[in-house]
């Protein structure tokens, strides 16, 4: 369980998904839902998806990747 990443992540926060697997979504997401196991996103332009704990590290919080890249954000 990656219990530093789940501890940072709160209802309502905007997140991008950085992982080289197949799934990548269409753009930004927002946290639905938080149990003692998953994490919910609602993903822009597609459906809510649950992620184990263990998916996690590859969640980013959007507003810190804006930042990295000099981009404003909304």
């Amino acid at each position: 369980m990656n219990t530093a990443v789940a501890c940072r992540l709160a209802l309502g926060d905007r997140v991008l998904w950085i992982g080289k697997d197949d799934y990548q979504p269409s753009g930004p997401g927002t946290i639905t839902r938080i149990t003692a196991h998953q994490v919910e996103v609602l993903w822009e332009d597609e459906t809510a998806r649950r992620y184990r704990r263990t998916q996690l590290h590859n969640l980013r919080h959007s507003k810190l990747i804006c930042e990295l890249h000099g981009e404003s954000v909304l």
